[in-house]
This record gives structure tokens, sequence and C-alpha cells, in this order.
């Protein structure tokens, strides 16, 4: 979307831009799983991703207030996106380290890193394809 345009439907494209749709055939193109690892593992990942979503929604909304009031952003605003975007960042921690243990309990270990390994790769590019989009706030 044109910066400043300020409509989460942009962001939330972005968030679900090709490498975020087809996140779940790159998990399962990296992580190789017996029968019965993956009847355990799915279900459990479908509701980390459910989870994730909700998070990304949240971010889609920070970016969206950012790209509306950048340009005339007050200090205030300013206080306030940085508490909203630490709470994303905790909320993301939060769900990795819960569904981490959970898949803990049915995976081993290594594979497990290596999920928590691909969903970060995978986040960290969608969220570079969203902020190569959004200037920077002016200083004063």
């Amino acid at each position: 979307p044109e910066m400043g345009s300020g409509t989460i439907d942009g962001y939330v494209a972005a968030l679900r831009s090709d490498i975020q749709a087809k996140k779940r055939k790159i998990i399962e193109a990296n992580m190789p799983l017996t029968e019965r690892e993956a009847k355990l593992f799915w279900p459990v990942y479908d509701r980390y991703d459910y989870d994730m979503g909700k998070v990304n929604f949240e971010r889609a909304s920070i970016y969206d207030f950012y790209v509306d009031n950048y340009k005339t952003m007050s200090n205030k605003q300013a206080e306030d996106l940085l508490r909203r975007l630490n709470n994303v960042d905790r909320l993301k921690l939060s769900i990795d380290q819960k569904y981490g243990r959970e898949m803990g309990k049915v995976l081993p270990a290594k594979t497990v890193l290596r999920f928590v390994q691909i969903t970060r790769q995978v986040d960290r590019l969608v969220g570079l394809k969203i902020m190569s989009g959004i200037p920077l706030v002016p200083v004063e």
C-alpha cells in the first residue's frame, strides 16, 4: 500500500505474503517428521499459528497507526507505539516458549529447535518485507 494510506488490509496482506502463506509448506519441506510425529505435531502447530495470527494482527494495527501518523507523531504517541511493539515481541516470545514446551513433549528437542529456527526465519523475512516499505519517523 501507499505510505500514509493507513489501510490495515495492506499490512495484513503483507503479513500474509507469499512467504507467510507458504509457511506450512516451508515447514513441511524442512522438518522431516515420522508419521507418528506428524500426527502429534500438526495439531500443535495449528494452535501455534492461530495464536501467532492474533499477535500479527496487533502488529499490523501498530503499523497501520504508524503510517497514518508518522509525519506528525507526538512523543506520547511514540511512547505508546514503543510499548505496543515491545508487548508484541513479549507475546511472540511467550507463544514460542509455550508451544516449544508443548512440542517438546512429542518431538525431540533438535526437531523443536529446527521448527523455531524455521518460523523465526519466516517471521523475519515477512517483517523485513513490511519494514522496508515503512519510512523512519522524522526527527525534529
